[in-house]
């Protein structure tokens, strides 16, 4: 890859899944453009980095607790208007990447973008640039998610208990959602006790036929 940069591009990384943060660490790492300074698991603890030291460029999860990527987003928008935003999410709609652009983040691609590509567009944003993807598929009619912002917002629910919602509506068990979000099983059980209670229901069963109920799956 060209070496163009007078200095290592700064990058901070924001994202709950351990395991894919710190393969992402890793191989950002390994390149001379840049140097990772700083790492969060949610949005409001990158909001504290942030009061401490300014990266050149932010890569954002959507799906975290306490304060969630798009909620992130505006925040660093109107608090840090200097760095520059990359949402890296395994979800990709058209209907989520013209919000994003219109909050002002640079580039929104998928999670399962390679690395080389991953590189060219980080200096590319740092240079002004904007990318973002053509989703591959939007969710179809009949998904919650095709107008999720309705659902979530009118059941008080964050993108991650939204995220864990559908799976419990596929029959994942605790144990399986950890293991597919890379998330510790306490999170997931404290996730699921926040959910039935917002949602007026009892246990796992309650949850199970709320997701039924609304099509879910």
């Amino acid at each position: 890859m060209d070496k163009i940069q007078q200095r290592p591009i700064t990058i901070m990384i924001a994202d709950d899944h351990k395991l894919f943060a710190e393969g992402l660490f890793a191989i950002l790492s390994e390149q001379s453009d840049f140097k990772v300074i700083g790492m969060a698991a949610n949005g409001k603890e990158i909001l504290h980095l942030l009061n401490h030291q300014l990266p050149d460029v932010l890569i954002l999860d959507l799906n975290m607790p306490i304060l969630d990527g798009e909620m992130a987003a505006e925040k660093v928008r109107q608090l840090f208007p200097s760095v520059k935003i990359m949402v890296l999410s395994m979800y990709y709609t058209t209907k989520l990447s013209a919000k994003l652009e219109d909050i002002g983040v640079r580039a929104f691609i998928q999670k399962d973008t390679n690395a080389e590509t991953l590189f060219e567009i980080i200096i590319g944003i740092q240079q002004g640039e904007e990318y973002f993807q053509k989703a591959k598929s939007d969710p179809p009619a009949s998904s919650v998610f095709n107008d999720g912002d309705h659902f979530q917002k009118s059941h008080n629910l964050t993108a991650r208990e939204m995220e864990i919602l559908k799976l419990i509506s596929e029959d994942y068990s605790s144990q399986q959602i950890a293991q597919k979000l890379f998330i510790a099983l306490n999170t997931v059980d404290t996730h699921r006790k926040n959910m039935a209670q917002k949602l007026n229901v009892t246990g796992k069963a309650g949850l199970l036929k709320f997701a039924l109920e609304n099509k879910l799956r």
